[in-house]
């Protein structure tokens, strides 16, 4: 059963929602969404399940996470990673939550141990940053009918991150909502893998 935290970082209010123990895995939502997805498609479970702690934050300006003072994402999600004591996860996005998880692990790569990002947005922006995550472990999730992020985004990542897998699941963008459980199973899967 996951479980709703409030907590507060340079003044401002951060929600996220946890369940499980274990090593970390710090999920990002996409635009059109918040921290709440992830719980109801089932994904903070099938994380816990897998053996994982799931945390899943609103980013700023999102859901209930106050708008705040942090440059960009990857800032606020450094301040996120020490208020929590977390010192190295998983990080996994979706849309802009995976452009988000991208740019956090290119600027701290020592603190991601592995990565999943599932549509993932404006991934050509950090084409000539990659080679800083190339051996992290990778997921990367897209529907087969993807019109917000082409294939072409996947396959810049495929070029450059050596230790990477495709998955395609369903047709539409929010592939987790069409297919939440081949979903829920390919991140498992991927979880027990390293």
């Amino acid at each position: 059963m996951s479980r709703e935290v409030n907590v507060e970082i340079n003044g401002h209010n951060v929600r996220y929602f946890e369940e499980g123990e274990g090593r970390p895995v710090v999920i990002l939502h996409g635009a059109s969404f918040n921290a709440e997805i992830w719980v109801k498609t089932g994904t903070l479970e099938a994380i816990a399940k897998a053996g994982w702690k799931a945390i899943s934050v609103d980013m700023p300006g999102f859901g209930k996470t106050e708008r705040n003072n942090f440059d960009n994402v990857e800032s606020f999600l450094n301040e996120f990673f020490k208020k929590l004591g977390i010192d190295r996860a998983v990080i996994a996005g979706a849309s802009l939550g995976g452009r988000e998880a991208l740019a956090f692990s290119i600027k701290y790569p020592s603190r991601v141990i592995g990565l999943i990002l599932v549509g993932a947005v404006s991934v050509w922006i950090y084409e000539e940053m990659l080679n800083r995550i190339k051996d992290i472990p990778a997921l990367l999730i897209w529907g087969s009918e993807d019109n917000i992020s082409p294939k072409e985004n996947y396959q810049i990542l495929m070029k450059h991150l050596k230790n990477s897998r495709l998955s395609i699941i369903g047709k539409i963008h929010p592939c987790y909502l069409e297919e939440p459980v081949s979903f829920n199973k390919e991140l498992s899967n991927f979880l027990k893998s390293i």
